[in-house]
C-alpha cells in the first residue's frame, strides 16, 4: 500500500507558477475604513526617524478586524500590523516591554485566524509584501517592488524582493517534486528522473539570485538598519496589552521560515540533526498552515530518496541526477552561509546569532554539511 500523493496544488495554496507566492498579488491598499492604519505605513519612515513612531500608534484609534472582508484584506492588514508591533518595540532607545492595545488586540486577533503568530516573519514581510510594476510581466527582480519598509531605501527594499524573487523561481521544483513522487509509484524511473532535472535547474535559479543580495544590499546597512525590526523578542519576552499580562516571546524573521527550502528538504529526504529538525519543525508555525501542511505531505509521501536507493546500481543516471540535485543544494546552503557570516558575524564579531535566534555559524555549517551527507554513492 503506497502513501497519499499530492493529487491538489491549491489545497496547499502553492502556485505552479510562483509557488508559495499568492495565486492573486497582493493587496496595495486597504479599504478606507482602516485609512488611518495605511496613514502609519506610508510615514513609517518619517515616523522612525523622528522617533514620533511610539506615541503615533498608542494614540490611534482601536479598528474592527471583522470588517476585513476577505484574505487579500486580511493578509495586508496583518502585513501592516507586524511592521508596527516590530517596529514599536525595537524603535526606542530601550526595547518596549509592551505593545499597546491599540496594535496588539487586532494584530493578535488576525494572528489566531492566520494560525500565524503575530511577529514579523517571512510570510508578511517576503510573500505579501511585494507588487508588480508592470502587471502583463512575470515576478522578476527587474520588475516588482516592496509595498512596506521600515527605515526605508534600496538596501531594505532589495534584501526582501530578493526574496520574493528566489520563492518565485522555486516554484518548477515544488511542482517537479510532486510529479516525481508520482512516477516512482509507477515505477517510472525516467519521469522521476526528468522532474529531478527540473529540481536541480530550480536550486541553480534559486543559487543565482542569493548571490546578487550584496549588489544592492551593503551587509554594514542590512546589520544596523534593517535587521533589528526583523529581530523577535527579548528573552522576557513582551506583553500584547489587552490580550494577555502574561509576556510571550517568538522569534524574528529567519530564512528557515520559508517553506521553499523545507519543501526541498522533505521531498529530497534530507534529515537533519535533533536540534536542527527542532528548530526547523518550530518554524512551521511561523508559515502559513496550508504551507505547512504541503511540507508535511511531501514528508508523508513515497519517498524519492530510498526509490534511488533501490535502483541506483541498474539506473546510475538516476542516481547521478539525485546527486546533482543535492549538490546544488549543498551549494545553495554554503553560500547562504557565507552570505550571513559577512552580513551578521563581521559587523558583530561578538553577538552573531541570527534574527532566529540561532547560533547562525554553526547551525548553517552543520545544515550543509548533513545535506552533503546525504550524496549517495
Amino acid at each position: 500500500m503506497y502513501k497519499q500523493l499530492i493529487d491538489d496544488l491549491t489545497y496547499y495554496q502553492v502556485d505552479a507558477v510562483r509557488g508559495f507566492l499568492p495565486k492573486e498579488d497582493p493587496l496595495e491598499k486597504l479599504p478606507s475604513t482602516f485609512e488611518v492604519w495605511e496613514r502609519i505605513a506610508s510615514n513609517m519612515s518619517a515616523l522612525l526617524m523622528t522617533n514620533r513612531l511610539r506615541a503615533t500608534l498608542e494614540e490611534v484609534s482601536l479598528l474592527d478586524t471583522c470588517r476585513l472582508e476577505d484574505e487579500r484584506q486580511i493578509r495586508r492588514a496583518f502585513l501592516l500590523l507586524s511592521v508596527f508591533g516590530n517596529a514599536y518595540v525595537w524603535s526606542g532607545k530601550e526595547p518596549a516591554t509592551t505593545i499597546p492595545q491599540t496594535i496588539a488586540i487586532p494584530w493578535c486577533k488576525l494572528a489566531e485566524k492566520l494560525d500565524r503568530p503575530p511577529i514579523v516573519a517571512h510570510a508578511s514581510m517576503v510573500l505579501d509584501n511585494w507588487r508588480r510594476l508592470d502587471k502583463s510581466k512575470p515576478i522578476e527582480l527587474n520588475n516588482i517592488s516592496t509595498l512596506q519598509l521600515f527605515l526605508g531605501g534600496l538596501d531594505e527594499q532589495w534584501f526582501y524582493l530578493t526574496n520574493v524573487a528566489i520563492e518565485a523561481k522555486g516554484a518548477p521544483a515544488l511542482v517537479s517534486l510532486v510529479e516525481a513522487q508520482k512516477f516512482l509509484v509507477a515505477d517510472n524511473v525516467n519521469g522521476v528522473t526528468k522532474h529531478l532535472r527540473v529540481v536541480v535547474q530550480a536550486i541553480a535559479d534559486i543559487y543565482e539570485i542569493l548571490v546578487r543580495i550584496p549588489e544592492k544590499c551593503d551587509p554594514y546597512i542590512f546589520y544596523h538598519r534593517v535587521r533589528p525590526f526583523i529581530a523577535g523578542w527579548h528573552s522576557e519576552g513582551v506583553i500584547y496589552e489587552g490580550v494577555s499580562e502574561v509576556p510571550r516571546k517568538f522569534v524574528g524573521g529567519s530564512a528557515a521560515q520559508s517553506s521553499l527550502i523545507q519543501s526541498l528538504d522533505a521531498a529530497l529526504g534530507i534529515k537533519h540533526q535533533k536540534d536542527k529538525q527542532s528548530f526547523l519543525y518550530k518554524m512551521r508555525d511561523y508559515m502559513p498552515p496550508a504551507h505547512r501542511k504541503f511540507i508535511e505531505a511531501l514528508e508523508a509521501a513515497p519517498s524519492i530518496r530510498d526509490f534511488v536507493l533501490t535502483y541506483k546500481h541498474n539506473y546510475p543516471f538516476l542516481c547521478n541526477i539525485y546527486n546533482d540535485c543535492i549538490q546544488a543544494l549543498e551549494n545553495f546552503r554554503q553560500k547562504h552561509m557565507q552570505l550571513a557570516v559577512c552580513f551578521i558575524a563581521r559587523q558583530a564579531p561578538h553577538n552573531a546569532r541570527g534574527t532566529g535566534g540561532t547560533d547562525f555559524a554553526r547551525f548553517l555549517q552543520e545544515a550543509k554539511q548533513e545535506t552533503k551527507a546525504h550524496l549517495i554513492q
